[in-house]
């Protein structure tokens, strides 16, 4: 996702209004993918605004949602987005194929899969 060194595909979503419902960031962000888990955290009042992070299945739909989404008003509020932590993983991810991929290039995908599976990522 360009010159995003740290993108992940956990989204940070500030400012938020403290009522915002989880079926209120799902429905805003699901049309840029699918979405995995979503946690929003209401400290007590005075203590910060309400904030949430959303879990999207890839870093492109994340991305995607990112650039889309950035200043819009979700609730009562102009949210502020930023990408949150990754989570440790044995797996890669390998993006932006498209859908003009032919079978012959997915196969080919697969066995490099199965290649790097065979790779301890413990160990690097």
């Amino acid at each position: 996702p360009g010159s995003a060194a740290r993108a992940t595909r956990n989204l940070f979503i500030g400012n938020l209004d403290h009522n915002v419902s989880e079926v209120e960031l799902r429905r805003a962000f699901e049309k840029y993918g699918i979405i995995e888990e979503v946690v929003i955290k209401r400290p007590a009042r005075g203590q910060g605004g309400a904030y949430a992070f959303l879990k999207f299945q890839n870093l492109d739909m994340a991305h995607r949602a990112k650039v889309a989404m950035s200043g819009r008003v979700v609730g009562r509020n102009p949210i502020k987005i930023g990408y949150g932590k990754a989570n440790p993983t044995t797996r890669l991810w390998v993006g932006g194929l498209g859908p003009s991929t032919s079978l012959a290039a997915q196969n080919t995908s697969t066995k490099v899969v199965r290649f790097l599976v065979l790779i301890n990522f413990n160990t690097i």
